[in-house]
C-alpha cells in the first residue's frame, strides 16, 4: 500500500526578493487562503490538494507580489495562471482524472 507524503506544514520560499512562509493551516471558514504582507505569510488551508492548491497558491502569491492591485486583477490573473498550468499537464498527485 502507498504511503502517503505528508505535506510540511511551514515551508520558505522567495518571492522577489523577500522571504516568505507558506504555512497550511485551518483558515477561517471564509476563505482558503490569504496573505498578510506585514508578517511576510501565506496561508492556506490545510485540506486543499491538487487543482485547488495550485489555485489558491496562486492567487495569494499573485496578492504578496503585487500588493497594490486590485483583487478583481488578482482573481482574474489567478484564474488564466490556474488554467494555462493545468491544461499544461501541471497536476498534484491528488487530482483525479475527470474523464
Amino acid at each position: 500500500m502507498a504511503r502517503r507524503r505528508r505535506r510540511r506544514r511551514v515551508r520558505q520560499v522567495f518571492i522577489g526578493d523577500r522571504r516568505w512562509r507558506i504555512q497550511h493551516c485551518k483558515c477561517p471558514a471564509d476563505r482558503d487562503g490569504d496573505c498578510n504582507w506585514d508578517l511576510r505569510r501565506i496561508r492556506v488551508h490545510h485540506t486543499l490538494e491538487g487543482r485547488d492548491l495550485m489555485r489558491v497558491l496562486i492567487h495569494e502569491i499573485l496578492h504578496a507580489r503585487l500588493w497594490d492591485i486590485d483583487e478583481a486583477a488578482i482573481d482574474e490573473a489567478g484564474e488564466v495562471l490556474s488554467a494555462v498550468l493545468d491544461a499544461e499537464g501541471f497536476k498534484q498527485p491528488d487530482d483525479h482524472e475527470e474523464d
